[in-house]
C-alpha cells in the first residue's frame, strides 16, 4: 500500500500548447508560474501526455512543459456532467500547473519539425497570386508521392487489426491525418495545422467566396480554387521536408517541385 500511495503521488508532465489569441488562464504562463483556474469547473487546462497527441487549434502560439499540481478527478468530471476519460486517451485535464519551460514549435512535428514550421508559416502569408502560383506549379504526380509517402509511414506503425483497412486505400492524396495511429501523420499534427492556416488565410483575402459549400450537407465546405489545389501543394512541400525519412529521392523531389518553384530554397 505504501508503494502505491508514492506511486501515486508521482508527478504527472506533459504539454500544453497556448495559441497567441488565447485569453484563457495560461495567456500569461511564464516558466516558475503556477497557473491555476478559479473554481472547479471547465474550461479546465488541457495537458497532453506527448509531444505528438498536442492539438493546434490556431498558429502561432507557445509550447509549455509543465507538471500537474492540482488535477481534475473523477469526481470534478461528475459535477461538470462530463464522462470520465478513456484508459487511452492521450491527455489529462488540470486545475493548477507549474509551468517549467518553453519548448520550441517544431518539436510538434517530429525530427525535422523546424522545416514543417517553415511552410505553416508560408501559408499564414500566403497571397492569392501565390495561392495561384502554388497551385499551377504542383506536380502531376504529386497525388501519387504523397500516396507511396503516407504507405511507408503507415507500413512502420501499430494499427489495431480492424483499423488497417485505412492503409490500405489506393489514394492518400490530401489525407491530413490517421486518428487510428496516435501520432496522426508522418509529421504529427502538422498536416491539420497547414491546411487549417491555408483556410484562415484564404478566407482573410476571399471572404466567403473562398469556400464551396455543398447544400445538402450544412456542415460541408471545402476551400475553392486557387486555394484547394495551393494547400496540396503546400502539404506536398511540408511532407518533402519534414516526413523526409518516409520519401524516397524521386518522390521528394515531386513533393517539394511546386515550392521550390514558386517559394524557392528549401527550409533550412
Amino acid at each position: 500500500m505504501a508503494i502505491f500511495d508514492v506511486f501515486r503521488r508521482r508527478p504527472v508532465r506533459g504539454y500544453v500548447y497556448v495559441s497567441e489569441v488565447d485569453t484563457g488562464p495560461m495567456a500569461g504562463a511564464a516558466p516558475g508560474h503556477r497557473v491555476q483556474i478559479p473554481g472547479r469547473s471547465p474550461p479546465w487546462i488541457v495537458v497532453h501526455r506527448s509531444l505528438i497527441s498536442v492539438s493546434v487549434a490556431h498558429w502561432p502560439g507557445r509550447l509549455w512543459a509543465v507538471e500537474i499540481v492540482d488535477p481534475i478527478g473523477t469526481d470534478d468530471l461528475t459535477a461538470a456532467g462530463h464522462k470520465p476519460l478513456r484508459a487511452d486517451a492521450t491527455y489529462t485535464r488540470a486545475a493548477g500547473v507549474s509551468v517549467l519551460h518553453g519548448m520550441p514549435l517544431a518539436a510538434l512535428f517530429g525530427r525535422h519539425g523546424a522545416q514543417v514550421c517553415a511552410v505553416i508559416e508560408a501559408a499564414t502569408g500566403l497571397s492569392s497570386e501565390r495561392a495561384l502560383q502554388l497551385a499551377n506549379a504542383r506536380h502531376r504526380n504529386a497525388g501519387g508521392a504523397q500516396t507511396r509517402t503516407w504507405k511507408h509511414w503507415l507500413s512502420r506503425q501499430k494499427m489495431p487489426p480492424d483499423k488497417r483497412s485505412v492503409a490500405a486505400r489506393p489514394d492518400l492524396d490530401g489525407v491530413l491525418a490517421i486518428h487510428e495511429v496516435q501520432s496522426r501523420s508522418p509529421i504529427g499534427g502538422g498536416l491539420l495545422v497547414l491546411n487549417g492556416e491555408v483556410g484562415r488565410r484564404a478566407e482573410a483575402i476571399s471572404g466567403t467566396s473562398a469556400w464551396i459549400t455543398d447544400a445538402t450537407d450544412p456542415e460541408g465546405r471545402w476551400l475553392a480554387e486557387p486555394w484547394s489545389k495551393a494547400t496540396l501543394a503546400l502539404l506536398d512541400a511540408a511532407l518533402a521536408f519534414g516526413a523526409s525519412d518516409f520519401v524516397s529521392r524521386e518522390d521528394r523531389n515531386i513533393l517539394a517541385s511546386a515550392w521550390r518553384d514558386v517559394i524557392g530554397a528549401d527550409p533550412g
